[in-house]
C-alpha cells in the first residue's frame, strides 16, 4: 500500500523534486537526467516520483512554469518597488539576482530550444502552448516593463540577456565571473534606462 503523505510533505517532496531537477539540468541536461538521479538526489523512493509526476519531462515541464510565474510575480514586483534615486544599481542586482536564478536552476538551457523539445515530446499536445517561449515571454515581460515600445529593442535586450546566460557556461575560466557578470548587467542596464 503507498505511504499516504500530507499536504506539507507533497509541497516539500515537489519542491524537492524541482530543487534536484533545476541541479540535474544545470549539469546534465535532459537527456543525461534519469528518474533514478532525481529521486536519489531528493531521497524518495522511486515510487514516490511516480505519485507526482508521470515522467521526467512532466517534472521538467512543472519546472518551467513554476519557474515562469515565479518570475513573473516576484521580480516584477521587486521592479515596481525599486529606489528611484538609484535606479540602476538597483536595477542592476534584480537582473544579477534572476540572471543567477536562471543559471543555478538549469532553465537557461531552455532558451536555445533543443532541450525544450525533448521535454515536450513527452507532454500531451494541450501543454505545449504553455510551455513554447514562455522563458523568454518571460523576460521580454521584464524588459518590456521599462516602456520600451519597440519590439526589435526588447529583443535585443533579451538576446543581451541570453548572451550572459550563456557566458555563465565557461564561468571556470573567466577571471572573478561575478564582477564581469555585473559590469556587463550593468552596461545592458544603462542601455535600457538611456
Amino acid at each position: 500500500m503507498p505511504k499516504i503523505y500530507s499536504e506539507n510533505e507533497k509541497d516539500n517532496i515537489r519542491k524537492a523534486l524541482r530543487h534536484e531537477a533545476g541541479r540535474c539540468l544545470q549539469l546534465y541536461g535532459v537527456r543525461k537526467t534519469t528518474v533514478d538521479e532525481l529521486v536519489k538526489r531528493a531521497g524518495i523512493p522511486k515510487g514516490t516520483f511516480y505519485l507526482f509526476y508521470e515522467s521526467k519531462e512532466a517534472l521538467f515541464f512543472d519546472l518551467i512554469r513554476t519557474f515562469a510565474d515565479e518570475v513573473e510575480n516576484e521580480y516584477l514586483s521587486m521592479l515596481q518597488e525599486i529606489d528611484e534615486n538609484h535606479i540602476v544599481t538597483s536595477l542592476t542586482e534584480i537582473f544579477y539576482i534572476l540572471l543567477m536564478k536562471f543559471y543555478s536552476e538549469g532553465l537557461f538551457r531552455f532558451l536555445d530550444g533543443a532541450e525544450l523539445s525533448l521535454v515536450l515530446r513527452r507532454l500531451p499536445p494541450e501543454a505545449m502552448p504553455d510551455v513554447e517561449g514562455r522563458l523568454k515571454k518571460v523576460l521580454e515581460s521584464l524588459f518590456s516593463y521599462f516602456y520600451i515600445d519597440d519590439a526589435e529593442d526588447i529583443k535585443a535586450f533579451c538576446s543581451g540577456y541570453e548572451a550572459l546566460l550563456y557566458l555563465l557556461l565557461s564561468a571556470d575560466r573567466i577571471t572573478d565571473m561575478e564582477k564581469a557578470l555585473r559590469l556587463l548587467v550593468r552596461g545592458l542596464v544603462l542601455q535600457m534606462v538611456e
